[in-house]
Formats: C-alpha cells, structure tokens, sequence
C-alpha cells in the first residue's frame, strides 16, 4: 500500500460474511493503532470483506525506508463466536510529494 492513495483492502474469510453481528479491521504502525474501521465501513458479499482506505487515512501511515504496517480483523459472529484472524503485515510505500491531491 502506498501512502496518499486510495487502495482497496480484500480479505476472504472463511465464513459467509452474513453471520457477522460485529466487525473490527485494525491498521498499526510501530505497535501504536493508526486506522480502525467497523463493519460499516465495509462492503461484504459472500465470504469477500472488502474496504477501501482514503487518501487522508493512508496519510496516517509513517512513511520510512522499508515501513510496514500491520493489519487484524476481529468479528463476533450472531452465534456469539469471537474470532480473530492472523496478523498481516503489509509494506507502506513512501510518496514525494506529501499531501492530499
């Protein structure tokens, strides 16, 4: 992902996406929460999470030779199941010119 941009994040998850009642995607950087976002935030079909960041939110995101970022999706299911997927780490490219355009 590259700072200043709008990326679409695409997670498939092994259950249909109806039976979620809660949802949280959680962005760190430097073991410090930078993004978080909710269901709502989200477009769900099937067993595909799909959310798209904006040019401000990736600007939160450090910009450092070789930064990562680091991404977990926790939901609790209608059946009260709590569930958290692996922590995925993703590389945070630098941008020139700093700023929304």
């Amino acid at each position: 992902m590259i700072r200043g941009t709008t990326p679409t994040l695409e997670f498939t998850l092994p259950f249909d996406t109806s039976l979620i009642a809660k949802m949280y995607i959680t962005m760190t950087q430097n073991g410090k929460t930078a993004l978080e976002k909710t269901l709502s935030d989200c477009n769900c079909s099937g067993t595909s999470v799909s959310l798209t960041l904006t040019q401000e939110e990736t600007l939160l995101l450090q910009q450092q030779p070789r930064s990562t970022a680091e991404i977990q999706i926790r939901v609790r299911t209608t059946a009260g199941e709590a569930l958290a997927s692996d922590i995925m780490s993703v590389y945070v490219g630098r941008i020139l010119k700093e700023g929304v355009i």
